[in-house]
């Protein structure tokens, strides 16, 4: 019987897995690069939003009260600072 060369050998030498990722990886975005981050870590944000989520108290605000918060920091946010 023959002996069965391994998988190694089979191929011809180049850059490993790990190389071409790393090398894509450099090549993305940043935004890429996050949306990617996210992804594979998809569920320890799950598990950490839901402890966040766990740990906030409840507000008392109705929607209007939000809508109004949001429209005063937008007109605030629209000013520049003198100096």
């Amino acid at each position: 019987m023959r002996a069965v060369k391994s998988y190694h050998s089979a191929n011809t030498p180049g850059p490993s897995i790990l190389a071409l990722l790393v090398d894509n990886i450099s090549r993305m975005s940043v935004s890429e690069q996050k949306i990617l981050w996210m992804q594979l870590n998809q569920n320890k944000i799950t598990t950490l939003a839901r402890e966040i989520d766990a740990n906030v108290p409840p507000h008392n605000l109705s929607s209007n009260d939000i809508d109004a918060l949001i429209s005063e920091a937008k007109k605030n946010g629209r000013k520049k600072k003198k100096g």
